[in-house]
């Protein structure tokens, strides 16, 4: 019992970071959640900016998949000339910025790192 109860206690913050994810973009812009989704399966020619420190949260939360899925169908896209390259960044105010100065671009922080320099999308 007690394992379990640790094991629990330990769960919580890893539950807690999946929760609090958002997509985001730049003010200027106006994306729906079905355009992100799009956009992370190639379907649309916005920037893509991932969060290497959100990833999986924003996989399994907003897109529904798992990140080793995405991740292999992103490289299958651009491989085939299909999709661009997202961009890659390590850190939430790092996505923040290059959004805020980007439009045209999406990605995704916690949901406590976001400020009035860009837009949750919904």
């Amino acid at each position: 019992m007690k394992k379990l109860i640790i094991a629990s206690i330990l769960m919580m913050p890893l539950s807690a970071a999946f929760a609090g994810v958002v997509a985001i973009e730049n003010p200027a812009d106006s994306y729906s959640k079905q355009d992100v989704i799009n956009a992370w399966k190639g379907k649309t020619s916005a920037q893509l900016v991932e969060n290497a420190a959100a990833s999986d949260a924003f996989y399994s939360s907003i897109i529904g998949k798992s990140a080793s899925s995405v991740e292999k169908k992103i490289k299958r896209k651009v491989f085939s000339g299909r999709m661009a390259t997202p961009k890659k960044l390590n850190s939430d105010s790092e996505v923040i910025n290059y959004i805020s100065s980007n439009p045209g671009s999406i990605g995704y922080v916690n949901d406590s790192s976001v400020n009035a320099s860009v837009k949750v999308i919904k």
